[in-house]
């Protein structure tokens, strides 16, 4: 094979693409299926929603589990369960998706941000420390890609400063810190179960916690707030998951940890193969002896004064060699994002403008999350994939990275 990358007339590594697919089995469908022919399909005087949640409290280590439509109505429920609201400052990692952030607009409350650790581009501790404020009233920590944040450091700030730590485990279900399962350390989890996740509903999430008073209004808010027939105690949603997205969930959690272990093999394979040039014109994160990674993504950090091409042009290339799985997450960080610095909320700027908060806002530089985004590419992995594609990603990730060596 030429060393000339398809994107410049070589021909691919790849003729067959490397994707993500959702392993789905015969035993997924027909559970489905037979849902479907039951005709009941909602939570309410269903089955399958209140099996999939034992199932979640077992598997996680927590008290209780409450299914929801997806990951971003958990972190909405989860935030309005502690009683985030107008005035309320929670503070969050700004590499990740925006709904970290966007759920704590949805509560009324202002999203701060913390800098990450340029090793695991997780929410770095000491930086948190520093955004704390007497408006603070939680953190949202983010378990990136699937890698465990440091939950100890985290934890003890937040008992210090009489804060709620919730655990955005939307990238990281079935990860281990210390021995514990992540979503099971802090005040409350919430998981996401879209198709790209450790299991799938389709659309579809939960909030995981072991606190009584947290459980039950979580429960209470993602179906209206009602306590009886048309009796609604408090400000509810209608964030119910459907009754055979449960039946799905609950067949993929019974092979769970078949599905982490199929992407932990890969990731495996794919750092073996890289290791030649890691530290010369890429750098990865290593998991660290006390974590089990999920890998939901690979990610690999450019080291772009080495190359004559800047990521995006890296991205496009490893795509036109057929690893099609190749993405950028997540090229700007939320604390640049529109939304944020336009300070885009409900209607004339609120929460920013609220009279219950009274303060300026300024979101500074965090120049490790700003140097990660300029230099991140990420692959999706699947639970179908092999040591075989692992190879050929490494393969095509060299080939391209050699080319645009300076």
């Amino acid at each position: 094979m030429s060393d000339l990358p398809a994107i410049e007339g070589g021909k691919p590594t790849r003729l067959t693409p490397l994707r993500f697919k959702p392993w789905i089995t015969d035993e997924d469908i027909n559970l489905v299926i037979d849902v479907l022919r039951s005709g009941q399909l909602s939570a309410i005087g269903g089955k399958w929603n209140t099996l999939l949640e034992q199932e979640l409290t077992k598997y996680l280590g927590t008290k209780y589990a409450a299914t929801v439509s997806n990951g971003t109505a958990a972190l909405h429920v989860a935030l309005k369960a502690i009683g985030i609201g107008p005035g309320d400052e929670v503070i969050t990692t700004p590499f990740t998706f925006a709904a970290s952030a966007t759920t704590i607009l949805h509560s009324n409350a202002i999203p701060t941000f913390a800098d990450i650790d340029r090793e695991t581009l997780n929410i770095d501790p000491a930086s948190i420390e520093r955004a704390i404020t007497d408006r603070t009233k939680a953190i949202v920590v983010v378990h990136l890609a699937g890698y465990p944040a440091e939950m100890d450091e985290i934890m003890k700030i937040a008992r210090e400063r009489g804060l709620y730590v919730i655990e955005d485990t939307a990238q990281a279900l079935g990860a281990i810190y210390r021995g514990k399962m992540v979503g099971s350390i802090g005040h409350v989890g919430t998981l996401s179960f879209y198709p790209t996740k450790t299991i799938t509903t389709g659309e579809g999430g939960a909030v995981v916690t072991s606190d009584d008073e947290i459980a039950s209004k979580a429960r209470l808010i993602r179906s209206h707030g009602e306590t009886g027939k048309y009796y609604y105690e408090l400000l509810g949603y209608n964030y119910r998951m459907t009754e055979f997205q449960a039946a799905l969930g609950y067949s993929q959690l019974r092979r769970i940890e078949e599905i982490i272990k199929r992407k932990e093999n890969f990731a495996k394979v794919l750092m073996e193969e890289l290791q030649d040039i890691e530290n010369d014109i890429i750098q990865f994160p290593h998991p660290r002896p006390y974590i089990r990674h999920a890998w939901h993504l690979f990610q690999v950090l450019l080291s772009l004064e080495r190359l004559r091409a800047n990521r995006d042009r890296i991205v496009e290339a490893l795509r036109a060699e057929g690893i099609e799985a190749t993405t950028v997450a997540y090229p700007i960080p939320l604390h640049k994002e529109p939304v944020i610095i336009n300070m885009m909320g409900h209607g004339k700027g609120c929460p920013w403008t609220c009279p219950f908060y009274g303060r300026k806002v300024t979101y500074n530089p965090l120049p490790n999350a700003e140097w990660a985004a300029e230099r991140v590419v990420t692959i999706l992995i699947g639970p179908l994939y092999t040591a075989e594609d692992a190879v050929d990603t490494a393969r095509a990730i060299k080939r391209v990275l050699n080319y645009y060596r300076k």
